[in-house]
């Protein structure tokens, strides 16, 4: 398949690397690397962009993808996931136009399927047929997955503190699976560090791969292409931040390429107990330091007290974009996650933040009415089933079944055969 990356670039020392090399950081110094693509030449053959052939996956877009042959592409239908307007959030906030981009219906029900995806192709492309990777539940299940399904052997450290329900789905892909204990993230940010300096180990941790975020370039593809222009907002919540990284660079090349006019302001959302980003932000600083402690929420896909490389990248993003760091509380996430069910979309805890988010955003005056929002609904309500549980409890109503007790139950509900939330 045809590719306009060019290389590997480093974020902090700006040297080049080819994109045959099976790197992780930067061999130099340490830094991040991040794929360059030929943008002039993206410029004369946006045409492409436009005539992809017509399918749910993200492969669509390989062009703008870094380079895969057919034969090394490992797919389970990733990607074209559903950009669902809202009926009762969006008018109760005096939004008219609000949409959720619900990732909980990707192959193993979160937005991680993207990355993995084109993460476990490209590794095959170049040679690895190993790998690593540290985990709060849902990457583990979804690298363990893809691995699985391309005969690529993989090794998964799962956080202590993720579901029993995430844990199980590593072992059932198939994945060698530890769990991982700790009492701070730095500690996790250490062991990475020394695997990539010491140990001939491939890794698929979010930007310690240079490649996984690149799928998340698609978000913007897809957004662009189902609104006709990119939308004012998005808010996208952040663990290390590689979907919402990856979405601004997506909308960046849209710009240059002329397939937009504009660029999103992007809203980086954490639980308020770990929101290191928030207090960042709220300084000025382009670099975030540790905060909170990431097993006070609900929120697992996000929690951690601390970001890679001092978040640099989504601190980029947040500025650029005239955007913000926002931290929601743990009543507010779970108020979001019933919300969300009213609309019909069951989200985990982490997800549905982006909910609670957009509620300050709009009480703070940061959103308008007539603004087009978008907030990525990451990850199902089935990877957390607890959550679901302390969400809305389980039914307490029994009946037997017989007609006369089931006349009674619809009288005594007033006819309304349901109860629906506000």
């Amino acid at each position: 398949m045809a590719s306009y990356a060019q290389c590997l670039v480093c974020d902090d020392c700006g040297r080049e690397f080819s994109l045959r090399d099976a790197l992780n950081t930067c061999p130099a110094c340490g830094g991040l690397l991040e794929v360059r693509y030929d943008m002039a030449a993206m410029r004369r053959g946006v045409h492409s962009l436009a005539s992809c052939e017509q399918t749910r996956s993200i492969w669509r877009y390989g062009q703008f993808l870094p380079p895969v042959q057919e034969e090394n592409i490992v797919t389970l239908g990733e990607g074209g996931t559903p950009l669902t307007p809202s009926v009762h959030i969006g008018p109760a906030l005096g939004l008219k136009h609000l949409y959720f981009k619900n990732d909980t219906m990707m192959p193993t029900g979160s937005f991680k399927d993207r990355g993995f995806s084109l993460a476990v192709s490209y590794a095959k492309e170049i040679g690895v047929q190993n790998g690593f990777t540290y985990s709060s539940g849902n990457a583990g299940a979804s690298f363990s997955a893809y691995a699985s399904r391309g005969g690529f052997r993989a090794l998964v450290c799962v956080e202590y503190v993720a579901s029993q329900t995430k844990m199980a789905m590593i072992n059932l892909y198939g994945a060698r699976t530890a769990i991982l204990e700790f009492e701070r993230f730095a500690q996790i940010e250490e062991m990475l560090s020394r695997a990539s300096r010491e140990l001939n180990l491939y890794q698929f941790v979010n930007f310690i791969n240079p490649i996984r975020h690149e799928a998340m370039k698609t978000y913007a593809y897809e957004i662009v292409e189902a609104l006709g222009c990119a939308p004012d907002a998005m808010f996208h919540p952040v663990g290390t931040g590689g979907g919402l990284w990856g979405a601004w660079k997506g909308y960046c090349e849209l710009e240059a390429l002329g397939m937009t006019d504009r660029r999103p302001r992007m809203y980086c959302v954490q639980p308020a107990v770990t929101a290191h980003f928030r207090q960042a932000f709220a300084r000025g600083e382009r670099e975030a330091a540790p905060y909170g402690d990431p097993t006070q929420t609900i929120a697992q896909s996000i929690a951690a007290d601390s970001p890679l490389h001092g978040g640099r990248r989504i601190l980029k993003a947040v500025y650029e974009s005239d955007g913000a760091a926002l931290g929601v509380s743990e009543e507010e996430i779970l108020q979001a996650l019933r919300d969300l069910a009213h609309e019909g979309i069951a989200a985990e805890p982490a997800s549905a933040s982006t909910v609670a988010a957009l509620r300050q955003a709009c009480a703070q005056g940061r959103i308008n009415a007539e603004d087009t929002v978008v907030c990525v609904i990451t990850g199902s309500a089935l990877k957390q089933p607890a959550a679901v549980v302390s969400a809305c409890g389980v039914p307490q109503t029994r009946i037997r079944a017989d007609f006369d007790a089931l006349r009674a139950l619809l009288a005594s509900d007033g006819g309304r055969g349901g109860k629906t939330s506000g």
